[in-house]
């Protein structure tokens, strides 16, 4: 089956920090269920929405290409695709079943039968989506990539109903030791620089969302350029460039690439 893309297009640099929420610090599932009987009524949505967000974390942690990806990484790209859905803003409909949900969850956790239930698991997905609407949009565990070991991934979402993918691309922003879902085409309102700069080489220039870049860190050994992260989108032997950001809010063109010729560096150098 074809399958449409939708790429980001504004940059979403809210912070994903984990540790957000009154059960955000478990990373758990299996500990999170077990503080079940200290939950209170007025807390089911969070908790259960908390559980939802860690078994599929761990269950996208089973793919072995993703066994080394910490699992706060792999919970965050969870918690993008699949944001809450609280039971105040549900349809007559939907509350209530989400509250048939619920009582089957609440005897599976009192009974503490959550491992390998996959009753259980049909439940919860009811619960945090009655409607069975936005959670047909999952992570795409095959198109999740680590573009820098440990601080920049690429990862993707897929609506199994109408089989619409949207990429994502989240940052591990170490100094502030947040998660940030960032876009990595500048904005072309907001950094006029770099668009004026690219319009000078490369006026036809286009992004192509469709795949993902490579990306690479600066020099270690350079202390004005060790932050910086160096995108260069996908090549398909047409003019290409590579730019650079150590906030993803504001980016220089560094080199670029016209179409048959070799690469040249564009920065203007510091004073």
């Amino acid at each position: 089956m074809k399958r449409n893309i939708t790429i980001l297009f504004a940059l979403l640099s809210v912070s994903f920090a984990f540790g957000q929420g009154k059960y955000g610090k478990y990373l758990n599932s299996k500990k999170l269920a077990l503080t079940y009987k200290s939950v209170k009524p007025v807390d089911k949505d969070d908790y259960y929405q908390q559980y939802y967000w860690l078994v599929k974390a761990e269950q996208l942690k089973t793919f072995p290409h993703l066994a080394d990806i910490k699992p706060v990484v792999l919970y965050n790209f969870v918690k993008k695709v699949n944001p809450q859905n609280p039971t105040k803003k549900l349809d007559d409909r939907g509350k209530e079943l989400r509250k048939t949900a619920e009582l089957s969850l609440d005897q599976y956790f009192k009974n503490k039968n959550f491992q390998n239930n996959q009753v259980l698991l049909l439940n919860l997905e009811t619960y945090v989506d009655p409607s069975q609407g936005e959670y047909f949009t999952k992570v795409d565990a095959e198109k999740i990539k680590e573009l820098v070991p440990k601080e920049f991934f690429g990862f993707a979402s897929l609506n199994k109903k109408t089989m619409e993918e949207t990429i994502y691309y989240l940052w591990v922003d170490k100094k502030k030791d947040e998660f940030k879902i960032v876009d990595i085409v500048p904005n072309e309102k907001e950094d006029k620089k770099f668009y004026a700069s690219l319009k000078q080489y490369l006026p036809k220039y286009k992004f192509n969302r469709k795949y993902m870049p490579t990306v690479k860190k600066g020099s270690k050994a350079d202390k004005t350029d060790k932050d910086f992260f160096y995108i260069m989108p996908f090549e398909q032997n047409v003019d290409n460039i590579e730019y650079k950001t150590d906030d993803f809010e504001t980016f220089t063109l560094s080199q670029v690439k016209r179409e048959g010729e070799a690469w040249i560096g564009v920065e203007k150098p510091k004073k």
